[in-house]
């Protein structure tokens, strides 16, 4: 009898973002002066302001889709999940993705399904 849970998500959302940190730590060592203010700045353009966290991390993850960037849709559906976006709301910016950059942000949905399985399921496979 087949089962009825989701799957979790493999480890390899938690790998792809511990593989984008160490590209950030090898610049911060090499380059820390300049990492600084590269992070000063992400944090500033992210930060609460006229739009809300929840909404620019919303944005974000619209962006990195048509981007199709792997490391930044971890990131974001991660950051999502942190800021309170249901899966519901992810599946709509889905959506408007595919509606902005076609076929190939279709594909990188694969990658959204990683992320959600890995950041908004616990070990059962039972959202969180």
């Amino acid at each position: 009898m087949a089962s009825s849970k989701k799957p979790k998500g493999s480890d390899s959302e938690r790998k792809i973002l511990e593989h984008a940190h160490r590209g950030q730590q090898l610049m911060a060592e090499y380059k820390p002066k300049l990492m600084g203010k590269i992070q000063a700045f992400m944090a500033e353009a992210m930060a609460p302001g006229v739009l809300s966290k929840q909404e620019k991390e919303r944005m974000a993850l619209g962006m990195a889709l048509t981007q199709q960037c792997h490391y930044c849709i971890a990131l974001h559906v991660r950051a999502c999940k942190l800021a309170g976006v249901t899966v519901e709301e992810i599946m709509e910016i889905c959506a408007v993705g595919i509606m902005m950059g076609g076929g190939p942000v279709l594909t990188h949905i694969a990658e959204v399904e990683r992320a959600l399985n890995e950041f908004y399921l616990d070990e059962n496979g039972e959202p969180i």
